[in-house]
């Protein structure tokens, strides 16, 4: 029975304390991923995630693996480098055309596009090319998209800001532009867009932004600025400057698709937060860690039914080994107490004599 009991102790420990080192980390979301890939990442996941990442052309988050991979130990085969160089070649081809693109329409997945988008925002074309276009919506009768209405016009006072600050709001103008760009290609998770769109539905005026409209019709532009700062109500403005800080900080550090994947799987603000403090953490590897961990690397979500299990039976173990242990030193006791001509009322104590009745 003790050995039994000794090896489900020693099988449960390591899985048990896994367990709770993760429920112990589910506040800090740099703990929590480092946990997780602990107990996810091994030298055959590496090397299949790497291979999926070059196969789909992205250059980008094979080299994050690559940093993820560096300091467990995990590197690529020689085969997997070459491919990564000829994708290296193949990457400065198409940076004019998504620069331009960029500018035009709004920013795609990567950072020459964004830069594309960022130039447009900065100008104020690419907002007021947004709200015209949300504008004619409402003209039409149809419901605009109140986030990019409400991501468009804080752009618009954020940008101001950033040339008269000489370019101190410039992150979280920056950002807004991202969140933007992600919203319009649908890359937001469902309930992230939801949750801006019901703070950018409170924080817009309709009146204002077809004020707007207007004047960008008949090609005032002076008007039209003037209106479009109107849009988002002055107390929500602070919302969206936070949003679009947390967005560059991800963009800073994690790259324009970094990015987009955090806005892919966060489902509010606080977790959006989460991402940036664990991409100003982890740097280059944290598009890996959201390819590995998805949404897991964000929240704690729970133990797994193994990880219970496991603590369960650890626990089990070592109350049945203190059972077994405490009998055993009873029994010895005894033993030991007999052979130097001890009796059992010695032991459990002199019992009282009962006393005869009287005969009557």
């Amino acid at each position: 029975m003790a050995a039994l009991l000794l090896w489900l102790a020693a099988r449960s420990v390591a899985p048990a304390l896994d367990g709770l080192h993760l429920a112990g980390a589910k506040d800090d979301p740099v703990a929590l991923a480092g946990a997780r890939l602990d107990q996810t990442l091994s030298p055959s996941r590496f090397s299949l995630e790497l291979d999926a990442a070059l196969k789909a052309g992205d250059e980008g988050l094979a080299r994050s693996f690559i940093e993820l991979g560096r300091p467990r130990g995990l590197a690529p085969t020689s085969e997997q480098e070459a491919r990564l160089a000829v994708l290296h070649a193949k990457a400065d081809e198409k940076a004019v055309e998504d620069f331009t693109e960029g500018f035009l329409h709004g920013a795609r997945d990567n950072g020459a596009a964004l830069a594309g988008a960022l130039v447009g925002d900065l100008t104020g074309y690419g907002d007021l090319r947004d709200l015209w276009n949300e504008g004619e919506k409402l003209k039409r009768g149809e419901e605009p998209d109140q986030l990019v209405v409400g991501l468009a016009a804080a752009g618009l006072a954020l940008s101001a800001v950033t040339w008269s600050s000489v370019g101190a709001m410039l992150p979280a103008r920056s950002g807004l532009t991202i969140v933007k760009g992600a919203q319009k290609a649908g890359r937001l998770s469902r309930p992230l867009a939801k949750a801006l769109g019901a703070s950018a539905a409170k924080a817009v005026d309709r009146e204002a932004l077809a004020a707007g409209v207007s004047a960008a019709a008949k090609l005032d532009v002076a008007a039209a600025r003037v209106a479009a700062a109107k849009v988002v109500r002055p107390g929500a403005l602070a919302t969206f400057r936070a949003l679009g800080e947390d967005a560059a900080t991800l963009y800073r550090r994690a790259g324009a698709r970094g990015t987009r994947d955090a806005l892919a799987i966060a489902e509010d603000g606080a977790e959006l937060r989460k991402a940036a403090r664990l991409a100003s953490a982890r740097g280059g590897a944290t598009r890996a860690i959201f390819a590995t961990l998805g949404r897991g690397a964000l929240v704690f979500g729970g133990l797994a039914a193994a990880a219970v299990e496991a603590v369960f039976v650890f626990l089990g173990a070592l109350i049945g080994l203190a059972m077994l242990a405490q009998r055993f030193g009873f029994w010895l006791g005894r033993r030991r107490f007999f052979r130097r001509g001890g009796s059992a009322d010695k032991i459990m104590g002199s019992r009282p004599k009962k006393i005869p009745t009287p005969a009557v």
